[in-house]
């Protein structure tokens, strides 16, 4: 009985370890993908930001909250594509840690503009 508590907490707490979540960003004529996450730097999000402006996709992550190591803590987040679809996301370090957040576009797609989890 004690073993199977005892492997009952391990697994427990292993479920419960943040997954490896890297930033993802995909641009082409065509498409646009971006998924954010925990592990996504400030930094990343001004050269994502700064790309996607070249493309005349206008990127406002100016409520996202950041810690001091510059990982990404609460998103915020809100694009309009050159087309003017504007859409909100929002998500807390919780669901960071779990789940991408994000938008994707496809010029010819439908729906042609996806934001939120991704």
């Amino acid at each position: 009985m004690k073993h199977f508590f005892i492997s009952l907490v391990v697994l427990t707490l292993l479920s419960c370890q943040p997954k490896d979540l890297p930033t993802v960003f995909e641009l082409s004529d065509e498409t646009v993908l971006v998924k954010v996450s925990h592990q996504t730097t400030q930094s990343e999000m001004k050269t994502i930001a700064e790309q996607l402006k070249e493309k005349k996709f206008q990127m406002d992550f100016t409520g996202s909250e950041f810690y001091e190591n510059d990982k990404l803590k609460n998103l915020k987040l809100i694009i309009i594509t050159p087309q003017g679809n504007k859409g909100i996301t929002k998500a807390d370090i919780v669901a960071l840690q779990f789940k991408y957040f994000g938008f994707l576009y496809k010029k010819e797609g439908n729906p042609s503009f996806k934001i939120g989890e991704i």
